[in-house]
């Protein structure tokens, strides 16, 4: 059996508890794992010490209850040999027989009290290692104590463990979630990038369509102006009047500047439907836009003072 000093027992119940209270958690510094099988070995060596202190204690109890019976055969043994004595000494005479019980007597009585001295050098120094068996006890429970706070610590920290790895297995989870979705979005950015650049090349090219649209648009304005000119030429030699000026105004909606239709719409209002009044109109616009060489300019300016020196001595309704 193992025999350890008190001093060495207190120092070893006082760092098993400084482990317990200043054990926790250090996220990033130690394994948990490692941790944990730290703190079990100290726990089975707390346990080990704890049953090394109860069977010494036991022995203790036992040994104390040896020396309490030496000395109770040594009361009696003293009552023995006073009794033995008190006879002798009424008798004033010893026999054979009773000088051989008071020898034997005396014999039994310094074995007995040689026992009970090696009694008491054995308690005092179980007593000096262990102190006294009350304190013994108290140690014991203080130490049932500590082993249960520190079970249910270790219980706790288990159940730590657990939850910590429960989160790291989300975090790795929502780790792979967030990479997966980082790559998607890297993915349709390029995308984007890509599209954005093709969109850039269209609207660098826009300029130039438009250009070319506007380009054709005025060609097929121009030639579209000139079929209703022709159409109204057309209706106009034919006699169809009306047809001709709604020709000639298409024209002139596609080409107001064309003094060649306010030419023909004047003409007909002046000579075919009598309208004085649309047919000054227009050869007035015919003269804003010609040349004052164009053939047709004499005869509209000779037109136009004729009807206005007429609407001088009649007015025209």
């Amino acid at each position: 059996m193992r025999k350890y000093p008190d001093f060495f027992i207190i120092f070893r119940c006082v760092a098993v508890v400084f482990l317990v209270i200043s054990v926790k958690p250090v996220y990033g510094q130690e394994d948990y794992k490692t941790l944990y099988e730290k703190l079990k070995k100290d726990y089975d060596g707390v346990v080990l010490d704890r049953n090394n202190i109860l069977q010494q204690s036991k022995g203790f109890i036992e040994l104390k209850a040896k020396v309490q019976t030496a000395q109770d055969e040594i009361n009696k043994a003293n009552a023995e040999k006073d009794a033995a004595l008190k006879e002798v000494d009424a008798s004033r005479q010893l026999t054979g027989p009773l000088k051989e019980q008071i020898a034997s007597l005396e014999s039994a009585n310094k074995s007995l009290r040689k026992d009970a001295e090696d009694a008491r050098k054995a308690l005092d120094k179980m007593a000096f290692d262990y102190k006294l068996v009350p304190e013994t006890q108290r140690e014991n429970s203080r130490l049932n104590n500590e082993n249960s706070r520190f079970s249910r610590d270790v219980k706790n920290l288990q159940i730590k463990l657990k939850a910590m790895e429960e989160q790291r297995l989300n975090d790795r989870a929502q780790l792979e979630i967030s990479r997966r979705q980082i790559k998607e979005f890297k993915k349709r950015y390029e995308q984007s990038m890509a599209k954005n650049r093709s969109f850039e090349r269209k609207i660098e090219q826009i300029p130039a369509k438009f250009a070319e649209i506007a380009r054709e648009n005025k060609v097929l304005i121009k030639e579209t102006a000139l079929m209703h000119y022709n159409l109204g030429v057309f209706y106009t030699k034919n006699k169809e009047y009306s047809r001709a000026i709604a020709e000639f105004e298409k024209d002139l909606e596609l080409n107001p500047d064309d003094g060649a239709a306010h030419y023909n719409l004047g003409f007909i209002y002046a000579e075919y439907l009598t309208n004085r009044p649309l047919a000054l109109t227009h050869f007035r616009k015919f003269l804003s836009l010609v040349k004052s060489e164009d053939k047709d300019v004499d005869w509209v300016r000779k037109y136009i003072l004729t009807w206005q020196t007429w609407e001088g001595k009649k007015p025209i309704d």
